[in-house]
């Protein structure tokens, strides 16, 4: 499977820790199926985008899969998110190079 791996350069707190390092997987069409799911994506794009996120990552630090949530993700500082949409770019283009 193709990825993106990398490191936020402030982190997000979970259980007393801060995690930073990442790991993404391309999106697939399960997730923007799934994302629709939740009423709150629907009526709003960014909050969609966001459920897709929480969908496309294989591994944030230490926290374990189920635990990374769109309510977890709210909670990421503006330059971590930047970080993982960065990241999204450099995946797409190893996808579409692949």
């Amino acid at each position: 499977m193709i990825t993106e791996k990398g490191q936020l350069p402030i982190g997000i707190e979970f259980a007393g820790k801060c995690h930073k390092d990442y790991e993404l997987r391309p999106q697939k069409l399960r997730d923007s199926i799934d994302a629709l799911e939740d009423e709150r994506a629907r009526k709003n794009d960014t909050y969609f985008a966001v459920c897709l996120l929480a969908r496309q990552i294989v591994r944030l630090g230490g926290i374990p899969g189920d635990s990374i949530t769109p309510e977890l993700l709210m909670e990421l500082y503006d330059e971590d998110a930047w970080e993982l949409s960065q990241a999204k770019e450099r995946l797409a283009k190893k996808l579409a190079s692949f």
